[in-house]
């Protein structure tokens, strides 16, 4: 989970040539002193629209990407959970009967492991390696990819079978309980479900997924990379997910009557009739999510029907309700997304991930990318001294296991 220092790199769903496979088999065999059982590689995701919507209970649009955390893992005849990660070069040891909890990320680990033995999966003890080339703190799901591969290969070590939407379920549920992030569904059921050359359409209330086909032959999908960290704990996120709820509670309050279990379920029309009574705050918010929905909708519509511009524009309208009403972009993140999105060949461009940084996702045509690079280099590059780099991808496919020999 470090960056790859590149300006641009063209990811082929699936690749792994940017994480070698021997030499994590040999950084393994080297640290513990043997050698691996299985290799598990969750992707990480990039969200084309259905911002801060899926604990809402709302629909979204995200897609695997090239760049995941690897997880090997070999078992051991205690329970001693020995973790190493390369890319922060640190080891813990987790315990059954540890005391203190572990922080940073040791923690999603931690959790993962607690909360796959509270649902009967017999977790035994594990030497487990992490590495990759997801970037952490850019809004590209890197935690839902940690706990995905490490529970999926912990689960493979113990012989379970486990289906994975409930390990989905069970990844969101470590994370809000032994992390404490608030986080909904969409994440690690884009790392573990995804399909390659097809966009997951996922209901986040009703935990219902389909697949609509990629364009692949004319159009991408560009992550570009602010360089400018989004951290999600120290963040007003777990604020947005309060006031989602009290924006429902003030809406139930002025319609009477309205059947809505979630703020997701509030239509158009209920809301036009309450919002001039609502606080600003909570009125700003349900604007966003209940819109949002709205373009998830018709984002999912036309891209059915391969019309690229209009869900471009559906992008470009996410960006600003969330800039605007939902008030999770930055004045940097505004200024890349206006200058991704005047590239010839954009359809459109928007903040994607938690906020206040992290990464742009757009739709574009084939071969804009060196353009958009071009455009960074000069008008972005400069003014906030950093260099971005810009990632082509096609959807990808969700997790892999290989068991080793």
């Amino acid at each position: 989970m470090f960056d790859v220092c590149r300006e641009r790199m063209s990811i082929i769903p699936g690749d792994e040539t940017l994480v070698n496979p021997d030499a994590l088999h040999w950084a393994f065999l080297e640290r513990f002193g043997r050698a691996p059982e299985v290799r598990v590689r969750a992707p990480g995701r990039v969200n084309l629209i259905g911002e801060h919507v899926d604990y809402c209970g709302g629909p979204v649009m995200p897609v695997a990407i090239g760049p995941a955390t690897v997880a090997l893992a070999a078992r051991r005849n205690d329970h001693l959970i020995r973790a190493w990660s390369r890319f922060a070069d640190e080891a813990v040891e987790i315990a059954r009967s540890d005391a203190a909890w572990p922080r940073g990320w040791a923690a999603y680990i931690g959790g993962i492991v607690a909360v796959l033995r509270e649902r009967g999966v017999p977790v035994g003890g594990a030497d487990l390696l992490i590495d990759g080339d997801l970037p952490p703190e850019a809004g590209l799901a890197s935690s839902a990819a940690l706990t995905a591969s490490t529970g999926l290969a912990l689960a493979t070590l113990a012989g379970a079978v486990v289906d994975r939407v409930e390990l989905a379920r069970s990844c969101r549920e470590a994370e809000r309980r032994y992390v404490g992030v608030p986080c909904g569904i969409m994440d690690p059921w884009a790392c573990l479900l995804s399909r390659a050359g097809q966009v997951l359409l996922l209901d986040c209330r009703r935990e219902r997924a389909e697949y609509a086909a990629w364009p692949g032959d004319r159009a991408r999908i560009l992550v570009v990379d602010s360089r400018s960290p989004h951290r999600l704990t120290s963040s007003v996120y777990a604020d947005r997910v309060r006031e989602c709820a009290d924006a429902l509670r003030a809406i139930r309050s002025a319609v009477p009557g309205i059947q809505a279990d979630c703020l997701a379920e509030v239509s158009p029309d209920d809301l036009s009739h309450c919002v001039a009574t609502l606080p600003s705050t909570p009125a700003a918010r349900a604007r966003h999510v209940v819109s949002e929905c709205a373009r998830v909708r018709a984002a999912a519509e036309a891209l059915r029907a391969g019309d690229l511009a209009t869900l471009g524009g559906l992008l470009n309208e996410s960006h600003e309700s969330l800039a605007v009403d939902y008030a999770v972009s930055s004045a940097r993140m505004d200024d890349l997304a206006a200058i991704v999105r005047a590239v010839p060949g954009v359809y459109g461009a928007r903040m994607t991930g938690g906020g206040f940084g992290g990464c742009v996702a757009a739709v574009a045509k084939a071969g804009a990318a060196e353009r958009v690079e071009t455009a960074l280099r000069s008008a972005y590059d400069e003014k906030y001294s950093v260099r971005a780099t810009v990632r082509e991808t096609l959807p990808g496919e969700g997790a892999t296991v290989t068991a080793l020999p």
